[in-house]
């Protein structure tokens, strides 16, 4: 089926699939289980089931890899027994945590207790959604997607302090306070190195920057973005080295620290998946996504999937990089997280930004060729 798409592949299922029930019965009713709004709404709903599942299963195994590359990094086992090399591990881990029940201090926020860690994870989900991971993906190209995935992804510490501060806890919101304030200092060195990719490519859209990168990945000529942006992903993951929000020794378990059960399963999933979305956005932004470049033989992107394939190889190694930094560096203090946020990437950020106007202007890239101007 050329040019076919994932959406496309469901509606025609669920056209095929009313039509024919529709037949049988007959009469109106028969008639309206046919129209195109009924075969629509079901062909979004079944786009969204695959997309859901298809995140979980990811986030799961994710979880999975950082476990064992953790494991061969510190020189041991692991503590991974279920299931062949632990792969049912995590299904037990969650199963563990959907049977404790979970338990609401006396006197914290009723809404904001549970409507936090809620709308940390549907928010997480709703980017996949936007995310494009092949050209077999999606729909049609949205021309403003970096810019909704970015906007998503920032509700984060919204959501963070209002789980921190209806807890009703002193450690929970002193982690809730460190994560707004980290948030907010490292959002603004990511949001200039998007804006030194987005000069080169001249879209936002994130298809249109795919396809932008299949001469040469961007990674080259913006290494001191990629360099910025993935430190401020770091950041905005709360990941080691920047984990002060949930810091054990510290603050027993940050901002989440009076949940339990399936909330705090909440929590951890959001976590791996923004940690999977981050991966995917280097991807996107500076590893060519789903192209691999013009250079390599065509056997190796001809086969079915292959797109689908090169992409999650290459998230799961920028996944791989994300735990190599947690297993080599330690935690920073609060002062150090925020000097560097605010007074060494911003500058570094800047100057990127000018070296990919200057890249655009002379239109010539050292190394990897020529690039023609827009109007030739």
């Amino acid at each position: 089926m050329s040019g076919a798409t994932l959406y496309s592949v469901a509606y025609a299922l669920c056209n095929d699939l009313l039509g024919a029930i529709g037949r049988a019965i007959g009469g109106p009713a028969g008639r309206g289980l046919r129209s195109t709004d009924v075969v629509t709404g079901l062909a979004v709903l079944v786009f969204a089931a695959l997309l859901l599942a298809a995140s979980m299963l990811n986030t799961i195994v994710l979880i999975w890899y950082e476990r064992k590359l953790l494991g061969r990094f510190m020189d041991r086992r692991g503590a991974m027994h279920v299931g062949y090399a632990g792969l049912l591990q995590n299904f037990a881990d969650g199963l563990k945590l959907f049977r404790k029940h979970t338990t609401k201090p006396r006197e914290a926020d009723n809404v904001g207790f549970f409507f936090g860690p809620t709308a940390y994870v549907v928010t997480s989900l709703m980017i996949f959604g936007i995310l494009p991971i092949s050209s077999g993906w999606n729909s049609g190209v949205l021309p403003l997607s970096l810019l909704l995935a970015l906007a998503i992804f920032s509700f984060a510490p919204l959501f963070i302090f209002v789980s921190a501060w209806s807890s009703n806890n002193k450690y929970s919101l002193m982690g809730g306070l460190r994560s707004a304030a980290q948030m907010i200092a490292y959002e603004v060195p990511l949001l200039l190195a998007v804006v030194a990719v987005v000069v080169v490519s001249g879209s936002f859209s994130l298809t249109t920057i795919v396809y932008e990168q299949r001469n040469y990945w961007f990674w080259g000529p913006l290494v001191l973005a990629l360099v910025v942006f993935v430190a401020a992903m770091l950041a905005e993951m709360e990941r080691i080295p920047f984990d002060l929000p949930e810091a054990e020794a510290e603050l027993v378990e940050g901002w989440n620290t009076e949940y339990g059960g399936m909330l705090f399963a909440f929590f951890m999933l959001a976590d791996y998946l923004r940690a999977m979305v981050g991966s995917i956005l280097v991807v996107l932004l500076f590893l060519g996504g789903w192209t691999l470049p013009t250079w390599v033989p065509s056997a190796a992107t001809s086969w079915p999937l292959a797109g689908i394939f090169w992409f999650m190889l290459k998230t799961y190694l920028v996944f791989g990089l994300f735990v190599w930094v947690r297993a080599s560096l330690p935690r920073v203090r609060t002062d150090q997280l925020l000097r560097v946020g605010w007074n060494r990437m911003i500058p570094l950020a800047l100057l990127s930004v000018f070296l990919a106007a200057a890249l655009v202007t002379v239109r010539c890239l050292p190394l990897f060729g020529c690039v023609p101007s827009p109007g030739g």
